[in-house]
């Protein structure tokens, strides 16, 4: 009996250490962030796992405004990829690993500006533009100073629903 609460414990603080090394990557990751956009951090969205986070650097701006954050979301994250070539004007912050792209979240402080032809609906008081491309969902939203655009494909497994879901949770805890 003895024996298997030992190895509960040791299971435990194995899931804690672990878990607690993820976050701390976050933290330095939401370092690296803001010194491309101050306000900008890594949103969870539960169910998903990080699968990279790309910043596209903006040379016309000395203030660094139209920098874009654009995180890659997966449901089942594999191996790291090494040695990923980018474009010179894009710096790769954390990853990529393996895995099937779920959604991709860009963080920008610039505004968005879309054609009439995007769609409105609410949700926790958030006023969200949407529209579908075959099975491709795309949404934006302004939230506390950030443009917030969502890209994602409809499928069984993540509905149309859960991508507003996902959006809105990844916006909120933004």
């Amino acid at each position: 009996m003895k024996t298997g609460k030992l190895m509960l414990v040791i299971l435990l603080l194995i899931t804690i250490i672990g878990c607690s090394s993820d976050q701390q990557n976050f933290t330095k990751t939401n370092d690296t962030i803001k010194e491309y956009i101050d306000t900008a951090k890594v949103p969870a969205i539960p169910g998903l796992e990080v699968e990279s986070i790309f910043v596209n650097l903006d040379k016309e701006t000395k203030e660094g405004l139209r920098n874009t954050v654009v995180i890659t979301y997966t449901d089942e994250k594999g191996k790291l990829i090494k040695n990923v070539n980018t474009e010179s004007n894009v710096s790769v912050i954390y990853g990529p690993y393996e895995g099937k792209k779920v959604l991709t979240l860009s963080i920008s402080k610039a505004e968005v500006e879309y054609g009439n032809e995007m769609q409105t609906k609410s949700i926790y008081n958030l006023e969200l533009f949407y529209t579908k491309v075959q099975d491709n969902l795309l949404i934006y939203t302004r939230h506390d100073g950030l443009s917030f655009t969502s890209e994602g494909r409809i499928t069984n497994e993540y509905t149309e629903e859960q991508h507003f879901e996902m959006f809105t949770q990844a916006v909120t805890n933004n």
